[in-house]
């Protein structure tokens, strides 16, 4: 462990210590026993709780991380949105987390927005609800009221969050690179820079100015649209921890029965919702990414209103392409063309399994493509698409997983209004537009710009770099640097075995010539060094045999 982690570890002891013994009572830290810390060591020792054992995997993970707190449940939250890193059955347990927690008292909530606003609560509002309606892992909201009668939502930063975020996020760091260093098929999913891309996402999410943000770039994308209700932002009431905005009466969606709405209406209410959404993700390529039931609701005039807006997905241009280039080989039933795209798209490892990725994929466009459309469930496909992403070692990039996790929970909500309701059938238009796309002059003229752009910067970088090269073998300067993963204990265990040998060589040398001193006609030192050799080979083989490491 380097310098930096150990000094991590032993500020933040009391921490490691609480979240290794949760891993351990809900038999989560198998993995544990390979590392060489002794505080580590001390604990995963300790047994697992026989209740908790008699749970799933998924189940045992999801409840670890309900009990580790706010900043693990997030985590939790964001691996949920990537079953390509830890799998299908996981990341859906992982959806079922929910960060309800302990509200701040009123009169901390109260000294936070008067430091943030640099005014007294009573003078911004004419009445503020001293009790949150709601309280997350990152802040809580309180409905309040503005001189002119207005009624806003006014979203307010848990007290002290900054610091739990920061040490857990460290602590994250630390345990990543322990998993990397220790256990060799986490490589494959890279929890370095998964820790690394959370941390980025948390850091944006307890920024309200960019929740603010996005709250107006969406309500200018959908200015024209009649049927979605974005709340209005007050700029001047908002800053980093404090976010006020209008709030928006209305009957969530996880609220809507038959008592309160006819059945005809509910089922136009999951097409409006669904055709809302299709829209931003594939016509603005901005879009709501956590479409649940609850920050869905029927507002007055039977438009759709959207709460909470702290994750947001973005679609790039070359995303866009390679979603529709999917699409088109779905449609097409080209199989080989569909594989080639998803290891384009994604991060493949070397050791890449091509004709068995081949294989899986091409029993999944048989599947589904013999289907009727009507028979079939987004879930359930794209679930199976990802299972075999998963399978092969292949990350996807962020942006397709976002999209995957919308459209799935999309169909979700959908459904729990209508279970008759098919996503696929509003999907179509949108395919034949990505079918005209894929062969539109624009498009191909846009791709061989951008072709011309990563040439011409491969003719600039290469040429130069590979002179570089020759010029130094040519000199004899040319240096290789190697790095080795895990051969350390290898070499100490080699080191160590051949002093032995040479002990016990030296030893008996020195007990055939009868080296003084002599004691009753034996080398004092040939019989010191045969003992000390004696241990010494007894140490190695016990290391080998019982812990397959030597220090």
């Amino acid at each position: 462990m380097g310098l930096g982690k150990l000094r991590r570890a032993s500020r933040y002891l009391a921490r490691y210590r609480e979240i290794f013994t949760i891993l351990v009572r809900y038999g989560l830290a198998d993995w544990a026993h390979r590392i060489d810390l002794d505080f580590v060591k001390e604990i995963v020792t300790r047994q697992a709780s026989p209740d908790l054992l008699d749970l799933s995997t998924e189940q045992r993970v999801r409840l670890a991380l309900m009990e580790l707190g706010p900043t693990f449940i997030k985590f939790g939250q964001v691996l949920s949105v990537r079953p390509d890193l830890v799998g299908v059955e996981l990341s859906n347990e992982l959806k079922k987390l929910q960060s309800n927690v302990e509200p701040d008292q009123p009169e901390i909530v109260r000294e936070i927005i008067e430091n943030e606003l640099g005014r007294g609560v009573d003078d911004l509002f004419t009445k503020f609800g001293p009790h949150p309606v709601a309280s997350a892992s990152i802040g809580q909201v309180h409905l309040a009221w503005l001189e002119k009668g207005e009624k806003v939502a006014v979203k307010v930063r848990h007290k002290g969050i900054e610091k739990v975020v920061e040490t857990d996020i460290d602590i994250l760091n630390d345990l990543a690179g322990l998993l990397e260093d220790y256990v060799e098929e986490a490589r494959y999913y890279r929890p370095k820079e998964t820790v690394e891309q959370f941390s980025r996402a948390i850091g944006r999410e307890m920024d309200f100015n960019r929740e603010a943000r996005h709250i107006q770039n969406l309500g200018e994308d959908l200015a024209d649209d009649k049927t979605v209700k974005i709340p209005f932002v007050y700029e001047d009431m908002t800053t980093h921890r404090v976010l006020v905005m209008e709030w928006i009466d209305g009957t969530p969606f996880n609220k809507i029965t038959q008592d309160t709405e006819s059945p005809e209406d509910i089922q136009e209410l999951a097409r409006m919702g669904a055709v809302l959404f299709l829209k931003m993700i594939f016509v603005d390529g901005y879009y709501h990414a956590d479409p649940h039931p609850g920050n869905l609701m029927v507002c007055q005039g039977n438009r759709i209103g959207l709460l909470d807006f702290g994750m947001m997905g973005r679609l790039s241009a070359r995303m866009r392409e390679h979603i529709e280039d999917m699409t088109v080989a779905v449609m097409a039933k080209d199989s080989d063309k569909l594989a080639r795209i998803i290891t384009k798209a994604g991060s493949a490892p070397p050791e890449l399994d091509e004709i068995g990725l081949g294989s899986d994929v091409a029993d999944f466009i048989s599947y589904y493509g013999s289907m009727p459309v009507s028979k079939i469930r987004l879930f359930a496909a794209l679930n199976e698409i990802v299972s075999i992403i998963h399978r092969y070692h292949i990350v996807l990039p962020t942006e397709i997983m976002m999209l995957i996790k919308t459209l799935i929970t999309l169909e979700g909500t959908a459904k729990s209004l209508s279970p008759e309701f098919n996503m696929l059938s509003l999907l179509e238009p949108y395919h034949e537009r990505m079918n005209v796309m894929n062969f539109a002059i624009g498009r191909r003229v846009a791709r061989m710009g951008r072709f011309y752009e990563e040439l011409e910067s491969f003719v600039e970088t290469v040429p130069p770099a590979l002179a570089d090269i020759i010029e130094r073998f040519r000199r004899g300067a040319l240096e290789i640097h190697m790095e080795h993963r895990g051969l350390e204990h290898s070499a100490n265990r080699l080191v160590f075995g051949i002093l032995t040998a040479a002990m016990f060589l030296g030893s008996t040398m020195l007990l055939s010539f009868k080296a003084p001193p002599v004691i009753y006609g034996y080398s004092a030192l040939g019989v010191v060094g045969y003992v000390v050799s004696m241990f010494m080979g007894i140490r190695i083989l016990w290391a080998i045999m019982v812990s397959g490491r030597l220090e």
